[in-house]
């Protein structure tokens, strides 16, 4: 893969920022070169980044073993023993999943990002891509944010109200009624730990999203490009026939870019699989786990405010891979009518046949549907966001 002469655009500064931004966040670096940090900073912070990394599993280890040695809880601690006993070691294989795939993400990165481009790159259509971009990692990021400072707020609240110990998280040790000097410092290492988990999660979330963002106005780019082929004929410096050549050279690279486009859709579900299946599971159980749990609970604002941001952060992140998985899909459908508008019909004669059977193809081609799954065959679109949803309200009907 060579990188070292790529054209710089909006998006490869918006990606080399994202990448940066991950890499902070406790991920690999996912750029295709290089991140402009000096040798002795990288190899101090990845040093720092694999310790944090030992400190995630041991808390989550941590975690698992209470389910053997705390006895004494409420029934709000059990359910958030539940809800975090499930759902940590689910997200924590995010992002080991995608530190595996780090060769595989960058050259998804660099054909989003520069083949991709190099031909046509739509100023509206990278201005469109981006606008959405930073919405969506606004929104993952506050909510999961907002999730964690409610959990801070309850576990306040407990204190206050019932002079209790300040428990978010329930784990192996210190006892819940434990008041220790000792406890309270374990339960604060604990907190500290659990957001530097936050921040690996908000790294994985930041890095998909975009991805199949890119991918959908991709689509767009790829439109926008037969479109403009038509003005090809609106030029009074060519004659007919040069006219027709350039069209069917210019229809040719199209061809070339949707079929690099295709590639690279493959290539996207390849590495973000195991990220799309695992947060269709994780988005059904933890609904689950968090439905009953506000059905059992106090009904209090903080209780309530808690349950709602924890479950608001897991729909958006749900919601932002399925919903642009389903433009995706919507916006590959629409290519086949950018060929048809492309200007074929203006070619006369032999050209006007050749290219007519080059257009046919290619928009037989384009019809068929592109579609990302979850499991290898959940597809991953509006409707199947709102069967999901629904399914566990079902499931929690049915248990409860």
């Amino acid at each position: 893969m060579e990188t070292s002469t790529y054209q710089h655009s909006k998006t490869t500064v918006f990606f080399y920022r994202l990448s940066f931004a991950v890499y902070i966040l406790g991920l690999p670096n996912f750029w295709i070169e290089d991140l402009k940090l000096s040798k002795t900073f990288v190899k101090f912070y990845d040093k720092f980044t694999n310790i944090n990394n030992l400190l995630i599993y041991f808390l989550i280890l941590f975690e698992v073993a209470s389910f053997f040695t705390q006895e004494n809880l409420t029934d709000k601690q059990k359910s958030n023993l539940l809800l975090y006993g499930i759902s940590h070691p689910m997200v924590c294989m995010f992002g080991v999943m995608m530190a595996r795939l780090q060769e595989k993400v960058r050259r998804v990165m660099y054909t989003l990002t520069v083949e991709l481009k190099r031909v046509h790159n739509d100023p509206e259509v990278e201005r469109q891509m981006l606008a959405s971009t930073y919405m969506y990692m606004f929104a993952v990021t506050f909510s999961c944010v907002m999730s964690m400072i409610m959990y801070i707020a309850e576990a306040v609240w407990e204190v206050v109200r019932y002079d209790v110990t300040f428990t978010t998280i329930v784990t192996a040790y210190p006892d819940v009624h434990d008041k220790s000097n000792l406890a309270d410092v374990v339960r604060a290492l604990c907190y500290i730990v659990w957001w530097i988990f936050l921040a690996r999660i908000v790294g994985v979330y930041i890095l998909v999203i975009p991805f199949t963002t890119c991918l959908s106005h991709q689509y767009k780019n790829l439109q926008s490009y037969f479109i403009s082929l038509a003005d090809i004929f609106e030029r009074n410096d060519l004659s007919q026939t040069e006219k027709e050549d350039r069209y069917e050279a210019g229809f040719k690279v199209g061809i070339q870019l949707h079929s690099d486009t295709l590639r690279c859709t493959e290539q996207i579900q390849e590495v973000c699989l195991g990220v799309f299946s695992g947060q269709i599971l994780f988005n059904m159980i933890l609904l689950v786990v968090l439905m009953a749990q506000m059905a059992n609970s106090e009904r209090t604002l903080v209780n309530l405010c808690s349950a709602v941001f924890t479950s608001s952060a897991v729909l958006f992140t749900t919601g932002f891979y399925m919903w642009n998985a389903g433009d995706v899909t919507i916006e590959a459908s629409h290519l086949a009518t950018a060929m048809y508008l492309s200007g074929w019909y203006h070619n006369q004669g032999a050209a006007s046949a050749r290219i007519r059977k080059l257009v046919v193809i290619s928009m037989s081609q384009a019809q068929r549907p592109v579609v990302l799954k979850g499991f290898g065959y959940i597809d991953l679109s509006y409707q199947m966001y709102l069967r999901i949803v629904k399914g566990s309200y079902s499931v929690f009907s049915v248990i409860y």
